[in-house]
């Protein structure tokens, strides 16, 4: 080929020769030694309610939550509640992966009780919302909660209280810190509370693994009572009250036969101590 003869490589052939010149025996090697980690498989999940007043940031925090991403709206403008059919998130609580889903249930079914009472039925927590800009979403919380309890009874139910817009600033907000975590301290129902900004970030993934622990602590507490019932029930299956009412009934007239043979004793030996001392 002569000096002027014009060399044109295709860009699969550059991409080839720039490997080739920057390729590196001694890191492929290393490449080969060291393990491939893979992400460890889930080992339990969650089922976790949303519920709060129209416009008080549920979509936001889920999104945030979920996604990762945030979408500011102007003042009277409302997202649509995306997540009703529930949003799926991986969390990690105690270096264990748990599949979380989250749905968010819109501020228009707050009012048909029945929907309402088969969500809790079918979940395990809820996060009670409402947004620290407005005193009318805080206000309802109040009847959420009491719904919560009527339909779950005695059932354990894991709650947090989550007020948004935590990044306001001082003027715009309408409910202190204080007022929302003597709320959450102030119900029937154990409820933890945070404060939470979609638009920053802050606590978002703080929120979900802490209603994890939540729950996993009142799933202990409940299998405990459960294997401490079925205990006392194992033991008095086998305790013999039956033998025992019998073995009283048996034994009954031979004791009222004792008793009043001692009675008798008690009243021929009187006779003589009263002589003794007359």
């Amino acid at each position: 080929m002569s000096d002027d003869e014009s060399m044109d490589w295709s860009e699969e052939e550059v991409r080839y020769i720039q490997a080739l010149l920057t390729w590196d025996p001694n890191e492929d090697a290393r490449g080969r030694d060291e393990p491939i980690r893979q992400e460890d498989p889930p080992v339990g999940h969650f089922m976790f309610l949303v519920l709060g007043d129209k416009g008080c940031g549920k979509t936001s925090m889920v999104e945030r939550f979920c996604q990762d991403t945030f979408h500011e709206y102007d003042d009277g403008e409302f997202p649509d509640s995306q997540y009703e059919q529930g949003c799926c998130h991986n969390i990690k609580i105690e270096e264990h992966i748990y599949i979380l889903n989250a749905f968010e249930v819109a501020s228009e079914h707050l009012t048909n009780y029945q929907q309402l009472e088969q969500a809790f039925q079918v979940t395990e927590a809820a996060v009670l919302v409402y947004s620290v800009r407005s005193r009318a979403s805080f206000d309802i919380i109040q009847g959420i909660h009491d719904l919560i309890c009527d339909t779950v009874g005695g059932r354990g139910y894991s709650l947090i209280l989550v007020g948004t817009n935590s990044d306001c600033e001082d003027e715009q907000r309408e409910v202190p810190w204080a007022e929302g975590y003597k709320l959450a301290h102030s119900f029937r129902l154990r409820c933890a509370f945070i404060e939470t900004s979609a638009k920053t970030g802050e606590n978002i993934h703080r929120l979900f693994p802490q209603l994890g622990k939540e729950v996993l602590e009142l799933r202990w507490v409940t299998q405990q009572r459960k294997e401490e019932a079925e205990k006392v029930a194992a033991t008095s299956s086998h305790c013999p009250e039956k033998r025992m009412a019998k073995w009283k009934s048996w034994t009954r007239s031979w004791a009222q036969l004792k008793l009043i043979g001692r009675k008798a004793s008690a009243s021929t030996v009187s006779p003589s101590i009263s002589f003794l001392h007359s």
